[in-house]
Order: structure tokens, then C-alpha cells, then sequence
């Protein structure tokens, strides 16, 4: 009963630190409560992996409280890629680690796993270091990065790992959002939060290095350019509700017309009503053109789909 309590006020504390970070901290400390209680298997290591739409820095930010909220910081260590160009190779770092701790710590920290799903992705011959890491997330048990039978006895503890999913480019963080949105209806970002995996992830979960349970977006719970990806999406019925009463025929915008879309209007970082008055200033001209595009098409389409490849097309589309 006491931990439940302690449990309950670390995380009461951690969202008034971070008020805009509450779903996600609600959802981190989830998975992390039987490992608080001591109930979780002590046979095999566990993990929790970020799908980091939110910075790399505010991750370690927030976990770094949460460690110390929940009176883990002795019991803890961060691997984390500090970006110094002199520093030692994330694979020398695991191995210093290793000679510390014959046995984890509670918890570790890591983004390391970055440049893993990176050469796991390809198709090329993986490299000695690959194999290890390889061994290692599949096993669950030791970490054997020296040899010699020197490996680190992992079990019962747990790896949070954040993955930078999106780099530092809020422009092509919005495209990623935007082009899974329009392959994957969805109504709103609690159910992205969800349903969302990076396609490179998809493929480990794929190949057995983790489990889709074991994954979380990481974001605050308002993001901006997620909403302009969802505003995105529902801009799009918008103007092809348009198209139809211009050209009296229904039409369908492909995904590289609201992709060129998206390059002209992003930096004018306009909320959905401006958006959506750029949208028609923007699309009613296009629209305007089939009418004299078509004057030779003897065939009534069903409908007509605008596409954009290196300048505007209309395809009728009679099937």
C-alpha cells in the first residue's frame, strides 16, 4: 500500500512539472509500475521504447525527474549520445558500461539503439557489433559486448530506449504525420498516439527486437504540427467538396498535390481557418483550368483526380 501511494505522488508531481506532457506520462509510468512494485518477471530483461516525436533533450528531461521522483537516480544509468564529436563510439560507451555493471541496474537509459535500427533496416551484411546488439535484445537475458563469458546478467531490469523517429525538422516531422494520416484514417490523436509506429520500428517488431506493447509516442499532448497534419487531412474533403460544385463532377486530390500543398503553405504557420481560406486561394485557380483542359474529352469521367508531378495534371477518370 505504501508504494501504490508513493507511486501515485511521484506521478502527480511529475505532471505538475510537465502539464503538457500528461498523456504521456500517464502511459510511461503504466508500464513502469510493476517494476516499482517489484512485480515484474525477474527472468528477462524489459524494455520501454519512445517513438520520439518530441525532442531527444525533453525526453531525457522528463525521465530524469521521473528517476528521481521515484527515488531510482542511484539505481540508474543514462547511455545517452551526448553529439560531441570527440567523444567515444556509442559501441566503446556499451563496453565501459559493461566493465561497471557485471549486473544492469534497475533502469538504463538509452537513445544507442538508434544506429542499430538504422543498419537493421537495410539489406546489407550487418557488422560484428550489429550481431551483438542483435543477440542481446533477442535474448533478454545478458549483454556480452567484451567476451571471454564476461557478459552482464540483464534480467529484471528495464531499458527505456528513445528512438529519434522524425529527426529535428519540424517540416518533414508534419509530412511523416500527414502521409500515414492519409493511408490511416484517424479521427483523432489519441488514437495516432496508438496506432502510430515509424515504418523502421514497424520492421523490428517485424523481425522479433521488440514488442508493439512495448512502444510509446512520445510527444506533449497538444502538438502542433500533428494538429496542422489532421487539419491537413480534413482540408483535403474540403476542397474536393469544392471541386464538385466548380466542375460539377466529383474529385480526388492524390497525396503529392497536398504534398506540394504542404511546401507552400508550411512556413506561413497558419491555424485552421487562415489554412483553410489559403487552401481555396490556392486550389480554386487549379480547379479552374480542367474546364479548358477538357475541351477535347468526349468521354464523361466519373470523377477527376488532380495530381501534382513537376506541374498540376488532371486524370478523368471514367471506371
Amino acid at each position: 500500500m505504501k508504494e501504490i501511494v508513493q507511486f501515485t505522488v511521484a506521478r502527480k508531481a511529475l505532471k505538475k512539472l510537465y502539464p503538457s506532457w500528461q498523456i504521456f506520462i500517464d502511459e510511461v509510468l503504466d508500464l513502469m509500475q510493476s517494476f516499482y512494485l517489484g512485480t515484474q518477471s525477474r527472468e528477462e530483461l524489459h524494455f520501454i521504447h519512445l517513438i520520439g516525436y518530441g525532442k531527444r533533450q525533453k525526453a531525457k528531461e522528463i525521465l530524469t525527474d521521473l528517476l528521481e521522483l521515484l527515488d531510482w537516480e542511484s539505481e540508474s544509468v543514462f547511455l545517452w549520445d551526448n553529439e560531441y564529436w570527440n567523444q567515444l563510439s556509442s559501441f566503446a560507451q556499451v563496453q565501459a558500461f559493461q566493465e561497471l555493471h557485471p549486473v544492469f541496474p534497475k533502469v538504463v537509459v538509452t537513445d544507442f539503439f538508434i544506429e542499430f535500427f538504422a543498419e537493421a533496416f537495410t539489406d546489407s551484411d550487418r557488422c560484428d557489433e550489429f550481431i551483438l546488439v542483435e543477440n542481446f535484445l533477442r535474448n533478454r537475458k545478458k549483454l556480452d559486448f567484451i567476451g571471454n563469458g564476461r557478459s552482464s546478467d540483464a534480467r529484471g531490469s528495464l531499458v527505456i530506449s528513445y528512438h529519434s523517429s522524425f529527426g529535428n525538422c519540424d517540416f518533414r516531422r508534419t509530412r511523416v504525420i500527414f502521409e500515414f494520416l492519409w493511408e490511416n484514417p484517424i479521427p483523432s490523436f489519441e488514437q495516432l498516439r496508438t496506432r502510430f509506429v515509424p515504418e523502421a520500428l514497424e520492421r523490428m517488431i517485424d523481425l522479433g527486437y521488440l514488442e508493439r506493447e512495448e512502444t510509446i509516442f512520445f510527444s506533449n499532448d497538444e502538438p502542433r504540427h500533428i494538429e496542422y497534419a489532421f487539419d491537413l487531412i480534413n482540408l483535403t474533403r474540403v476542397i474536393e467538396k469544392k471541386g464538385l460544385e466548380l466542375l460539377g463532377i466529383p474529385v480526388s486530390l492524390t497525396l503529392d498535390s497536398m504534398d506540394y500543398f504542404i511546401q507552400y503553405s508550411f512556413y506561413k504557420k497558419l491555424r485552421s481557418k487562415g489554412l483553410l481560406r489559403l487552401a481555396l486561394d490556392y486550389f480554386i485557380p487549379v480547379l479552374s483550368q480542367y474546364s479548358r483542359m477538357s475541351q477535347n474529352i468526349t468521354i464523361q469521367p466519373k470523377f477527376i483526380q488532380l495530381d501534382f508531378q513537376g506541374g498540376w495534371k488532371f486524370r478523368a477518370v471514367s471506371e
